[in-house]
């Protein structure tokens, strides 16, 4: 099991960050550098009191890892003058074994248990550590840790945190089978007799936040070992060892990641081996530090509404889950966390889009959100979320058809809550992204949206990809133009943390039928963007984007296809045909005699462009459609239109307005005036429908 469940073979690796300070070419100076930092970093152990040489037998190397004015190094000590290390091991593990057995702190909800999780546990001992699709790698002692065979970042840094431990412990803490446990041990013992804490030679062995990772899994693995009488008095110095080497590791001021989630890893590391080991030295300060850092970091890294402020659904899901499961293992019982997990949960109730899955967002893939991942039904859960993942069979729908998290920027739009029995794919829903918070995560993509309608999922976003920051189509996955945003002079925004802006939300709201979400974002150049989206669930929805500048600039307003729809382009009319009867037409609205309007899909010259990645490493070709004008004043007005047959121009150009405090659009549309008001320039936005019979349907004079 990976930290990410169902992203497993598809995504993964949950905020896999290059190293702060590490630049993209870093791979290829990564070894010298890390020879380079080998004396610093004695030098740095030796002013801060850090971790002796490694002694596992000798008196003076044993006693090193318990506090020195302690009864039990006394005992320890004197033990080992008697009868050596075997009778000094056996003293601890005397006044060890009588604290209860620790659970195993797990970093995700367990998905499977009995004979799954065996069976699990099973194939990882006999055919080795499974990851990405990829084929089978053995971790039968002695392992080649630096290995990379699969040219995988990814896969490297998994391994290194003994991701291949996960089921194996789950499965000795439910079974307490010694195969399980003497397996994890070997591998465990190896792991720590390969890398010392001076030795960088692998770049992920000390990794931030695989440390955080691996002291939770050697926490428990060395816990069991202490408590089975046949592990060697030689076993367990060398698991003590490494226990304590990753909570001074962990500890270190210096060492600690609060820019990124792997904070959080790391606080819960060190705080499963401060409550796992209280015996060891430092330990009796590790747990007081490990719940500040973790309330420090939770509190931040979300929003006042319970939204993750990492710019990706993916992520908001996986500290949900690394949430619930420190809650349901008794790793933490802080009662601000309950009461956090139950407002991400009722915030992950709108994230879910049709069909099951999350918006592609940020460095998101394409993953189906199961009730097992939040621990439901084991432990209770929002209503809201219930109702979601379960399909109405438990929990009840939120009171409303739409959601705006202010703070975090997303504006969230259903077309319904559907009944239990109906078909949840065939949800119309919307979302805007129009949040910059940090560098984490952020591509290029401000005011982005997602749109599934007419049982399709129709505007998607570029997905991730991949943590493979030199690759072409890595990149392109965090370029403006792969996104459903204004691009400007071909340049992609800005993502420097000085200009980050918070939440560009501006104002939202339904009225007639009709829902709507305004965004504006002032850019350096004295550009100023403002996106409306008014949608009418299963008929259409209205794109509007107002540039405004000093001096002329070019503008193309993109929007990316699912790779399952074909588009084709008449003029400036583009067509997607959605079913026997109904098709998408995509046509646009506001004057503009310049307006140029071209597709691309999966297009590598003279740049990437049309292109979707829906799961980790993998790029599908899809349409990207673009509708480019220049000037001063810019202002697109783009209809999707869902229907039998494509709308038509308004019949006079008057009937598109847009100023400070009014837009009105209306177009013929089955033999009918369609269309809204949307009245801004008061406190309190106000949206009007348009037909046919209304005063505002018929032409102005």
């Amino acid at each position: 099991m990976t930290l990410c469940t169902d992203m497993t073979q598809e995504n993964s690796e949950s905020n896999f960050e290059r190293p702060r300070g590490c630049r993209r070419r870093g791979r290829r100076r990564s070894v010298p550098r890390a020879l380079l930092a080998l004396p610093l970093l004695a030098v740095l152990c030796a002013a801060c009191g850090g971790p002796p040489e490694r002694d596992w037998t000798s008196r003076s190397g044993l006693l090193s890892l318990f506090p020195e004015d302690s009864r039990l190094s006394d005992q320890v000590g004197d033990a080992y003058d008697r009868g050596g290390l075997d009778e000094a091991m056996q003293v601890f593990r005397e006044a060890h074994c009588e604290r209860e057995p620790p659970p195993y702190y797990r970093v995700a909800p367990q998905r499977l248990t009995g004979a799954q999780l065996e069976k699990s546990a099973d194939e990882v001992i006999e055919a080795g550590f499974a990851y990405g699709g990829r084929p089978r790698f053995g971790v039968t002692a002695p392992v080649d840790w630096s290995a990379d065979p699969h040219d995988d970042r990814s896969w490297r840094f998994w391994l290194n945190s003994l991701e291949p431990l996960d089921d194996v412990l789950a499965a000795h803490a439910e079974t307490g089978s010694y195969r399980y446990l003497e397996f994890a041990e070997s591998v465990g013992r190896d792991w720590i007799r390969q890398h010392s804490l001076s030795d960088r030679s692998n770049p992920f062995a000390w990794y931030d936040m695989a440390v955080g990772l691996r002291a939770l899994k050697l926490a428990y693995l060395t816990d069991a070992a202490a408590r089975r009488e046949e592990t060697s008095s030689q076993a367990l110095a060398e698991l003590l060892w490494g226990c304590w080497e990753h909570g001074w590791q962990l500890a270190q001021e210096r060492n600690f990641n609060d820019a990124t989630n792997h904070g959080i890893y790391q606080s819960a590391g060190l705080l499963g081996l401060a409550r796992s080991w209280p015996e060891l030295r430092g330990a009796s300060t590790w747990e007081g530090l490990a719940e500040e850092r973790l309330a420090r970091m939770f509190g931040k890294s979300f929003s006042e509404e319970g939204v993750h402020l990492e710019h990706s659904p993916g992520y908001h899901l996986a500290m949900l889950r690394l949430l619930a499961a420190m809650l349901e293992s008794g790793l933490s019982d802080d009662p601000a966390l309950r009461s956090l997990r139950s407002q991400a949960e009722e915030a992950l109730a709108w994230l879910v889009a049709p069909g099951g899955g999350l918006p592609l967002l940020g460095d998101t893939d394409l993953h189906r959100v199961a009730r097992e991942e939040v621990g439901f039904p084991t432990s209770e859960i929002a209503p809201e979320l219930a109702y979601v993942l379960t399909k109405g069979e438990h929990g009840v729908p939120p009171p409303h058809t739409y959601r705006v998290f202010p703070t975090a920027g997303y504006a969230v739009f259903r077309g319904r809550w559907p009944a239990p029995g109906d078909d949840w794919a065939d949800l119309p829903y919307l979302i805007l992204a129009a949040g910059f918070h940090s560098r984490t995560h952020k591509h290029a993509d401000d005011l982005t949206f997602e749109w599934w309608d007419a049982g399709h999922s129709i505007i998607v976003d570029s997905g991730r990809f991949g943590y493979y920051y030199d690759d072409p189509r890595r990149i392109y996955c965090e370029s403006t133009r792969a996104h459903n945003t204004v691009e400007i002079d071909g340049r992609d925004y800005s993502r420097r943390r000085s200009e980050a802006f918070g939440s560009a939300l501006r104002s939202w709201g339904e009225g007639d039928g009709l829902s709507f979400v305004s965004a504006a974002v002032e850019r350096a150049g004295g550009i100023s963007q403002e996106r409306t989206l008014v949608w009418k669930p299963g008929r259409w929805l209205v794109v509007l984007d107002e540039l405004q500048s000093e001096g002329p600039h070019d503008y193309t307003q993109w929007f990316h296809f699912h790779p399952t729809l074909d588009l084709g382009l008449t003029g400036q009319l583009a067509t997607i045909e959605l079913d026997e009867s109904r098709a998408l037409y995509v046509r646009p609205l506001a004057p503009a005699s310049s307006l140029r309007a071209e597709t691309v899909r999966g297009d590598e010259e003279p740049r990437m462009q049309g292109w979707t990645s829906l799961r980790h490493r993998t790029m599908e070709p899809s349409y990207a459609l673009g509708y480019s004008a220049r000037g001063t004043n810019v202002v697109f007005a783009a209809l999707l239109y869902v229907g039998p047959s494509p709308p038509e121009q308004p019949r006079k150009a008057e009937q598109v307005r847009v100023d400070p405090h009014r837009i009105r659009i209306a177009w013929q549309g089955q033999s009918r005036t369609e269309g809204f008001v949307l009245e801004r320039g008061v406190e309190q936005a106000t949206i009007r429908s348009l037909d046919a019979g209304s005063q505002e349907g018929a032409p102005d004079s």
